[in-house]
């Protein structure tokens, strides 16, 4: 996938500047625009310190916690992240704001708790799938953005990909931001002498000693190089729908009552906007992002599903599901994961391709995922947030029947979201898609496609035939009427999500034999072609 010309503009830059002074940045957040503390303000906060700690904290707590219901009764979606330096206060500040909040409210996340492992293979499934549902709060200790500046700091390959790695983080806040998801973004800044005394003395007490790493004492070791990391990702991320706060964490009692005064307006004005039913997040497109290439492709009507099978059928299942087999002991080995996608028009024969599929595969390695209406629990996440939830581990295959298309088939012509949302899809799909194969995962959709002619009668077989009856519903018939607006949509979908790196393929399936044998085929070159490249 080719990026952005911005992108490779950004990367151009940060190489070239990485090892300057940034000291001076204009980084435009609220409500302080640079990260660097001063000597002054630091003798400020020190003269300030008497002041604050005379402060009536329970009376903003108790505000707080009033405003807290208020975003549950309204359903409104929180994320909460505090990100800083190692021993800044990012642990204390959280503590800090949950005696504000009701603990049945609230899910607390610390990042670096994650598996290592999955931060390099879909690193961001870690936090899609600890995203709140509406009405809650989802606060992060650590988040997205720490192991990718750890791994800029350290590694001059991924200094040059920082760019795509920002604008992946970035488009994850733009989908959550256009689902009204309030973000909330800290970052607690401390001076390299601060951090070296705080550090120094967690180290010498034997209860806390534990919690300095090595990681931490190298921080303040290269606080130069970190400072300036730190400020090229703080520019590069903070977005009107995610705004970073600069919190000074020289002075505990000034940095709680700014942190609560931020949280207690953004509740405020987010809950205002509810109440006076105002919706501008709720965009046909993702803002300041430039979408994905698709690839040219043709209308279902110019495709004909018409395709005979004429060898010997039951002889050339056998070889290609053997084959399938032993490369899927070696895509264990690999590490390689597979998605293979199923979707496709009622009695399309989806099932039963999926049942050869499952036939060849050792059931250790693989899982089925079948894909009906959302629970309530899924439809108080954002659309995608059960499929992050699914993916496979690394050598293994997960089938979804039916997919994430369903917002723009199903969803879409039943009126079962806005149209702005439908129309948001298009792209946070090719996003969800373009994370998946990112991480060297094989992906592979198939549209399984017949004529009207032939769904019908398949159709009227299963309704009178006793043992299929239960394939057929009153759902597949109302849909079957609905064949044109289906198609529309379906011709929207393959033309707008079909690109480079994650095509469709359409499969002629009037004859049965055909189209299993070509999916079956389909999916061994995929994965050889993945083996070789590994």
């Amino acid at each position: 996938m080719s990026e952005t010309n911005d992108s490779k503009d950004m990367e151009t830059i940060i190489d070239q500047n990485l090892e300057a002074d940034l000291e001076q940045l204009d980084v435009n957040t609220s409500p302080q625009t640079d990260p660097e503390i001063t000597q002054e303000d630091v003798m400020q906060e020190e003269a300030s310190e008497d002041a604050q700690d005379d402060v009536d904290f329970s009376v903003i707590e108790d505000d707080l916690l009033a405003l807290q219901q208020e975003i549950r009764a309204l359903k409104i979606p929180v994320v909460i992240l505090f990100e800083g330096w190692a021993a800044s206060g990012k642990g204390t500040m959280a503590g800090e704001l949950l005696e504000g909040l009701d603990p049945r409210g609230y899910k607390v996340h610390v990042a670096e708790r994650f598996d290592a492992e999955d931060n390099d293979y879909l690193p961001l499934k870690n936090y899609w799938t600890r995203m709140p549902a509406k009405g809650d709060i989802s606060l992060f200790i650590g988040s997205w953005y720490h192991n990718l500046c750890a791994r800029s700091v350290h590694s001059k390959s991924e200094r040059k990909a920082f760019a795509r790695h920002i604008e992946h983080l970035n488009q994850m806040e733009l989908m959550l931001a256009c689902d009204g998801v309030l973000i909330l973004k800290f970052f607690i800044n401390i001076p390299r002498k601060e951090q070296k005394k705080r550090l120094k003395e967690l180290a010498s007490k034997k209860l806390t000693q534990k919690l300095v790493s090595k990681a931490d004492v190298s921080q303040n070791e290269n606080y130069d190089l970190w400072q300036s990391q730190y400020n090229h990702m703080l520019a590069a991320t903070n977005d009107e729908c995610a705004v970073w706060h600069i919190l000074r964490g020289e002075n505990k009692s000034e940095c709680k009552k700014q942190m609560y005064e931020i949280v207690t307006d953004a509740f405020k004005r987010v809950i205002q906007q509810r109440k006076d039913n105002e919706q501008p997040w709720d965009t046909p497109e993702l803002p300041l992002h430039t979408m994905l290439r698709t690839l040219p492709t043709p209308l279902l009507s110019d495709i004909d599903p018409e395709q005979i099978f004429e060898g010997d059928y039951k002889e050339e299942l056998k070889v290609a599901q053997k084959k399938l087999r032993k490369l899927q002991y070696e895509l264990y080995r690999s590490n390689i994961p597979v998605v293979l996608a199923f979707e496709g028009w009622d009695a399309a024969g989806k099932g039963g391709t999926i049942r050869r599929l499952s036939n060849a595969l050792d059931p250790r390695g693989f899982s089925v995922v079948p894909i009906a209406s959302p629970t309530a629990d899924e439809k108080a996440h954002h659309h995608l947030w059960r499929f992050w939830k699914t993916l496979p581990e690394k050598g293994q295959i997960t089938i979804y029947d039916r997919t994430w298309y369903g917002r723009l088939m199903v969803e879409r012509i039943e009126g079962y979201c806005t149209e702005a949302q439908w129309q948001r899809s298009y792209e946070e799909i090719n996003l969800f898609e373009r994370d998946i194969v990112s991480s060297d995962a094989v992906l592979l959709k198939f549209w399984m496609h017949i004529s009207p002619d032939v769904q019908l009668q398949r159709f009227n077989e299963r309704q009178e035939n006793p043992q299929k009856q239960w394939k057929i519903t009153d759902d597949d018939w109302r849909n079957r009427d609905k064949r044109p607006l289906y198609e529309q949509a379906i011709n929207d979908m393959l033309q707008r999500t079909n690109t480079r790196r994650a095509p469709w393929m359409v499969v002629q399936a009037n004859d049965k034999h055909y189209a299993r044998l070509k999916v079956i085929n389909a999916v061994i070159d995929a994965i050889e072609t993945a083996l070789k490249h590994k």
